[in-house]
């Protein structure tokens, strides 16, 4: 009888010690927050424009880390890349670019749209876990918009009220000044339309 609840002990411990999931999550079709009390949720589906940036950086030599404000009182215009941008996706403007958000017919992928530009189109691949947004699937080579490559996005809501998501996007690893430097996005998008 003592192993048994020596056994029943050690399990409860498990499931006690076990590290809870971040509490941010993000749904197929939802940018979703949850807490113990209840769940908010925004569908991600609809427009959305840029409101803020940061660019993180970490120096993977010396541990130092940064953070630069993509915008500022002077400085409208800034490029996901730190050394500048290669691709139309890459290149933002605070309370201009917008983001637009389509669901696909029942299958994994819809559509994204990168400032109204309804000629240059992309796909939104979705996973269980994962969002990518990808090259159309009618793009040709000429046409590609991201030179073949994905660029993988996450979302956590940042103001409920005032429907802020975050959205992250552009994980790079790279030499900058002779230090292997790794850094990402965060921009923080408002919706202005549903659908």
């Amino acid at each position: 009888m003592n192993e048994v609840r020596i056994l029943y002990i050690i399990v409860a411990l498990i499931f006690c010690s076990c590290n809870k999931e971040d509490s941010n999550l993000v749904e197929t079709e939802k940018v979703a927050v949850a807490d113990s009390s209840d769940k908010q949720i925004i569908p991600v589906w609809g427009k959305w424009i840029l409101r803020s940036g940061k660019l993180y950086m970490e120096n993977l030599e010396t541990n130092q880390k940064f953070v630069y404000d993509h915008f500022d009182s002077t400085k409208t215009t800034s490029s996901l890349r730190y050394s500048g941008a290669m691709f139309d996706i890459e290149v933002i403007q605070k309370d201009f670019t917008t983001w637009s958000f389509y669901s696909g017919n029942g299958g994994d992928y819809g559509t994204f749209i990168l400032n109204d530009s309804t000629q240059n189109l992309y796909a939104l691949n979705i996973t269980q876990s994962n969002w990518t947004i990808i090259e159309h699937p009618t793009a040709t080579v000429a046409t590609m918009q991201m030179g073949g490559s994905a660029r993988p996005i996450s979302a956590y809501i940042d103001d409920y009220d005032n429907n802020l998501v975050k959205f992250y996007i552009q994980e790079v690893y790279e030499s900058i000044d002779g230090y292997n430097v790794k850094y990402f996005n965060e921009l923080v998008f408002q919706k202005i339309e549903s659908w």
